[in-house]
């Protein structure tokens, strides 16, 4: 087998065109009978006098193939929902194989209940199970789905191909966790969960050979590249205004990662931003930030965070005990074997000679067959009831709370977005009022240069009027005429300025901001450039406004949803866990019971000489 391709997750015998195993299609349920009525119930046909009467009695083969496909494909989905919904569904995985001449492992998932005698069997890899639950984390965002194993890097496979007994072992763990994943994803999740088309495909043996199609069909391919450009109630929503939302830098759905502030600081931010908008009160600029995250919610993620810690010091302990307990059996097995050999030396070579030797080598039997019945109790205990019904919960748990936090994640990449739009709103506000001012002083200019022009208009026609006061011969009155006739007054100048006065009014040196294609167009027509940029700013704050309006139902539903999601989580979560502490209870009690019933019946054998239970 050549290495190049033995870690690469690739479909086996995965042909996108063809839909399914041709055998379970054409006869999904071995009912023979049934599939030969459809078959010849289909090959009747009316055709119309006027066509070619070589096609009269031409069977459709074509259309009866596809309506094969279809009646088979609607009876299957119809049985599948069924059984999803039979509260006395019974999931187990029944089996795991290796594909020929691959290190691909397939497993057998059997969905079966006694009361509609019924029973569907599908085979399905690791990588689709992941692909299952990714989709669906992306279908749900306010879900808590149920996790999966965590594939093993590439140096572990190597270690436990080489190791037959480890690889065992991982193959039997993931089937125990896909068994778990199912019940909790069909018995513990949502309503909307169970009723997913995507569920019900991946139970579909038509899709067991192209499960690549499911995921190129709806719901799923509905779902945007970018989470964040959808509706986060549902995702599949086709408004097109999710499209114009902002894009925020460095988010990654499928990253457990969290390098965002939690939502106290996050929840301090949005008050100063609401602060800060309230303080410029800007006329028009409507649409308070009137959000603010529920402590309850703040709450929820400082919990979360201290359960998983709390949860990962008792896993380590666990490995730990289970580490104890795997040495305690070593040392068991090889304590017995001792004794089992001692007590057959000394029956070889005082059995014709000493009577009480003899009963010795017996006692010293019984004494190691006690502790091998002691090392199979523990054995027993640890395969079958620590790791498994203890270990692998926990582990469990923490992964869940884990998938509560990007819960939370996204919720902090929402609010971020929600946080730009404002910025971007404010922004474009305060360009609107720049652009205002921009045109109100533009009309201003042209309008004081309209009165500077009627103004010289007017003194020339009052130099021509004042030619008759020369024959006063006033001294004043001909300097003030004299003034006048050499210089030119200036705009807002009086008659003190005739007189000699100084009372020139301030000049400003003020230049419009304008961009270099505004400047060329507003050399010939400035206040067609500036209403242009006035308007489209204002179509942006209109679409701004829109896409506020949308973030702000949006984040107050998603918050709503994520409140009831973690506290229904926490109720389950209390359940699970008094369960798994009373069942972990009861199994210790059990071994140590055992034991117990072991050493009394040695006791007695030692008083009586006859080895007989002891309850």
């Amino acid at each position: 087998m050549s290495s190049d391709n033995l870690f690469e997750d690739i479909e086996q015998d995965n042909n996108p065109s063809f839909y399914g195993n041709p055998s379970i299609i054409n006869d999904p349920y071995s009912n023979k009978s049934a599939a030969t009525k459809t078959t010849s119930e289909n090959n009747s046909i009316t055709t119309d006098p006027s066509t070619n009467c070589n096609n009269l009695n031409k069977p459709d083969q074509t259309n009866q193939q596809q309506s094969n496909i279809v009646n088979s494909t609607i009876g299957l989905s119809k049985k599948i929902l069924e059984l999803l919904n039979e509260p006395e569904l019974s999931i187990d995985i029944i089996n795991s194989e290796k594909l020929v001449n691959s290190s691909i492992i397939v497993y057998t998932i059997q969905l079966s209940s006694v009361s509609l005698n019924s029973k569907i069997v599908v085979k399905r890899r690791y990588s689709e199970f992941k692909s299952l639950r990714d989709n669906l984390l992306k279908l749900f965002p306010t879900l808590i789905i149920p996790p999966i194993p965590e594939k093993h890097t590439i140096l572990n496979y190597l270690l436990n191909s080489i190791n037959n007994s480890n690889e065992y072992n991982i193959i039997e763990m993931r089937k125990r966790y896909f068994k778990l994943f199912l019940n909790d994803l069909i018995f513990d999740s949502s309503e909307s969960v169970k009723n997913c088309q995507l569920l019900h495909k991946f139970f579909d043996p038509n899709y067991e050979l192209c499960w690549y199609n499911a995921l190129n069909e709806p719901p799923v391919n509905l779902i945007p590249n970018n989470l964040l450009l959808a509706n986060p109630i549902n995702p599949t929503d086709q408004n097109g205004l999710y499209s114009l939302l902002p894009i925020v830098n460095g988010f990654d759905f499928n990253s457990h990662i969290d390098n965002l502030n939690n939502l106290k600081k996050i929840n301090n931010e949005l008050y100063k931003l609401n602060d800060q908008i309230k303080l410029y009160e800007l006329k028009g600029f409507e649409q308070d930030l009137n959000f603010t995250i529920p402590e309850d919610l703040i709450n929820f993620e400082i919990k979360f965070h201290q359960i998983i810690k709390i949860l990962t010091d008792l896993n380590k302990l666990d490995l730990k005990i289970t580490k104890n307990f795997k040495h305690l059996i070593n040392n068991l097995i090889e304590l017995g074997g001792n004794l089992n050999n001692f007590s057959l030396q000394i029956y070889q070579q005082n059995s014709n000679t000493n009577k009480e030797n003899n009963q010795l080598s017996e006692s010293i039997e019984k004494f190691g067959s006690t502790m091998d019945q002691n090392f199979l109790n523990f054995e027993n205990f640890v395969l079958n009831q620590l790791i498994p019904q203890w270990q692998e919960p926990i582990n469990q748990m923490i992964q869940y709370h884990y998938t509560s936090l990007n819960l939370i994640k996204f919720y902090k990449y929402k609010i971020i977005q929600f946080k730009i739009l404002y910025k971007l709103k404010f922004n474009k506000f305060q360009q609107l009022i720049n652009l205002s001012n921009i045109g109100g002083a533009t009309t201003t200019k042209i309008k004081h240069n309209d009165e500077e022009e009627q103004e010289e208009e007017e003194e020339e026609v009052v130099v021509n009027n004042l030619d008759h006061l020369k024959d006063l011969n006033s001294p004043t009155l001909n300097n003030a005429l004299k003034n006048l006739s050499i210089k030119k007054i200036s705009k807002k100048s009086s008659w003190y300025g005739l007189f000699g006065g100084n009372n020139n009014t301030k000049k400003f040196n003020f230049q419009l901001p304008v961009t270099e294609d505004m400047e060329s167009s507003s050399s010939q027509q400035p206040h067609a450039s500036i209403k242009f940029k006035l308007a489209h700013i204002e179509k942006e704050l209109n679409k701004l406004n829109q896409l506020i309006e949308l973030c702000s139902n949006d984040m107050e539903q998603l918050t709503k949803a994520l409140m009831n999601t973690f506290k229904e989580f926490l109720e389950k979560l209390e359940k699970k866990w008094l369960l798994l502490m009373l069942n972990y209870i009861k199994n210790c009690k059990l071994l140590f019971s055992e034991n117990l019933n072991n050493w009394n019946q040695f006791k007695e054998f030692l008083v009586t000489g006859s080895f007989e239970e002891v309850n």
